[in-house]
C-alpha cells in the first residue's frame, strides 16, 4: 500500500463520520507525512464510529509477534475535547497501571497553526514488567479542527538506539494536518 492510497483510505473513512455531504467536505482533514508505508505492512485495522486504528508491522512479522510497530490512530474530536496534556496520559493509563515504572518524557509541544490546534511529541518506555516486553515508543498527538491524530513508533527494546530515536522524532515532527 503506498502512502497516497493510505491517506485516501483514511479520508474516505472520515467522510462517513459526517452527517451531511456538505459537512463532510468541510471536515475532510488528514495527516501527511510521519512514516514511509513502503517499509511496512498492515498488521491490523479496526474502526468504529469514533476511531480508526491501523497498526503496521515490518514485512514478515505478524501483529501478535512484532519487533517494531507503527500505529496510526484517528479519533473523532469531541465538541469540548480534553486538553492534550490530559488526553495523552489517558491513552496509556492501562499500561501505566500494569507497569508503574513506566517512564515518560515530553519531547516538544506544538503551538496552534492554520490547521492544528495543539500537538505533543512524547516518548515512553517500560522495562522489566512481565508479561509485557520491554518497549520504547515515540509518538505524536495532533489536534486538528475536527479530528485527533496519533502516530506512534514502538520497538520492543528497553531503549531505542539514539540514531533511531532521532529518526522517529524527525519523522513524526514532520507530520502535518492538511485539509481538502
Amino acid at each position: 500500500m503506498n502512502f497516497r492510497m493510505f491517506v485516501v483510505s483514511l479520508c474516505l473513512v472520515l467522510f462517513t463520520w459526517a452527517s451531511t455531504p456538505s459537512r463532510a467536505l468541510a471536515q475532510q482533514e488528514f495527516v501527511l507525512g510521519g512514516f514511509s508505508p513502503s517499509e511496512w505492512t498492515v498488521g491490523n485495522q479496526t474502526r468504529d464510529r469514533n476511531q480508526i486504528v491501523t497498526e503496521f508491522v515490518r514485512p514478515n512479522e505478524k501483529i501478535d509477534s512484532w519487533t517494531e510497530l507503527f500505529t496510526a490512530q484517528i479519533l473523532r474530536k469531541p465538541t469540548s475535547p480534553e486538553p492534550i496534556d490530559v488526553l495523552v496520559p489517558k491513552l496509556h493509563q492501562e499500561t501505566s497501571k500494569l507497569c508503574p515504572g513506566m517512564k515518560w518524557n515530553v519531547i516538544s509541544r506544538q503551538s496552534p497553526s492554520e490547521f492544528e490546534e495543539a500537538g505533543m511529541l512524547y516518548e515512553w518506555s517500560i522495562t522489566n514488567c512481565p508479561p509485557e516486553a520491554d518497549q520504547h515508543e515515540v509518538a505524536r498527538v495532533i489536534y486538528g479542527r475536527f479530528t485527533i491524530f496519533r502516530l506512534a513508533y514502538t520497538a520492543k527494546t528497553s531503549a531505542l538506539e539514539p540514531e533511531k530515536r532521532e529518526k522517529w522524532i524527525k519523522e513524526l515532527s514532520a507530520a502535518k494536518v492538511v485539509r481538502k
